[in-house]
């Protein structure tokens, strides 16, 4: 018969678990950018703020997708009639959704509140302060919650180069190292 010390886990479960559940929503973002990329190709990013009323609780909420310049391309709100939706995606990335549809924007809203929620905080940053709205940057100045933003674009990667010049490979384009 099993005593309670054999039926006890360490804490160390617990945190692996927890460890795990964290690599998932960070591995899981880019799903969400490159979703998002698709559908409004001209945005850079997609702002997301947390509520500051007392009655609300602490999950992020969908704003607007806005470009470079920090306008708007589209306003966003999860809890639209049933015909709202987003623009289609390819279905190589619409797959990898599962069942949930990705142009429906609640179900848009839901991965990311699953993905803040397996550690909050953590995985938004604030939104650059120049794509900020002036009403935005008033309320946050008198105590409200600064906007958060996931970038749409993924990171730029730093070109591959010749490791015996050291000129980019597109520089080459083809041609042979000048360096012997």
């Amino acid at each position: 018969m099993p005593t309670a010390a054999t039926l006890l886990v360490p804490a160390s479960v617990l945190n692996d678990a927890l460890a795990k559940a964290r690599a998932a929503a960070r591995a899981v973002l880019p799903l969400v950018a490159e979703t998002l990329r698709h559908q409004f190709p001209t945005g850079a990013y997609l702002v997301l703020t947390r509520p500051s009323d007392d009655y609300d609780d602490d999950c992020v909420e969908l704003d607007s997708i806005r470009d470079a310049d920090g306008q708007t391309v589209q306003k966003l709100s999860a809890y639209g009639r049933g015909s709202y939706r987003l623009p289609t995606v390819p279905e190589h990335i619409a797959a990898l959704w599962g069942d949930a549809d990705p142009r429906n924007p609640g179900a848009v809203l839901e991965l990311i509140q699953r993905i803040d929620g397996a550690s909050p905080y953590e995985f938004f940053d604030f939104l650059p302060e120049e794509l900020r709205t002036a009403e935005e940057i008033q309320a946050e100045d008198d105590g409200g919650r600064s906007p958060l933003g996931l970038p749409l674009a993924p990171p730029e990667v730093e070109p591959k180069r010749c490791a015996v010049c050291l000129v980019t490979l597109e520089e080459h384009a083809g041609r042979i190292c000048p360096r012997p």
